[in-house]
């Protein structure tokens, strides 16, 4: 006996013969032009004092993390593509910060 043959006895079809004969369920057509819509699978490492924080933004308004994530990753992008390089990394520092106080202080700068 060859080493295929030892391998695994393979499983024998346990549906019947109506099942054999009716043509398979044709497959959904999945919308290629909806970007917002499609659901894709999303593996996110963040620390615990992120995981913390996405959990009481999750608590107080009531949303899907999904759509917060959504709406972080918008904002990031948006406000970096506004402020430009140099503007963007002086707001993310004074984030870094983590004082809502200096932030407030800091973003009431901006006003027009």
């Amino acid at each position: 006996m060859s080493k295929e043959s030892k391998g695994k006895i393979p499983k024998l079809f346990a549906g019947s013969v109506n099942d054999l004969t009716r043509p398979s369920k044709p497959k959904k057509e999945k919308e290629k032009g909806d970007l917002k819509h499609q659901k894709k699978q999303k593996t996110l490492y963040i620390s615990l004092d992120i995981n913390r924080k996405l959990i009481e933004l999750y608590g107080e308004e009531g949303r899907r993390q999904s759509i917060i994530v959504e709406d972080a990753v918008n904002l990031y992008y948006y406000l970096k593509q506004a402020l430009g390089e140099k503007k963007f990394e002086e707001l993310m520092s004074a984030v870094r910060r983590e004082d809502p106080e200096f932030l407030r202080d800091y973003m009431g700068r901006f006003r027009i």
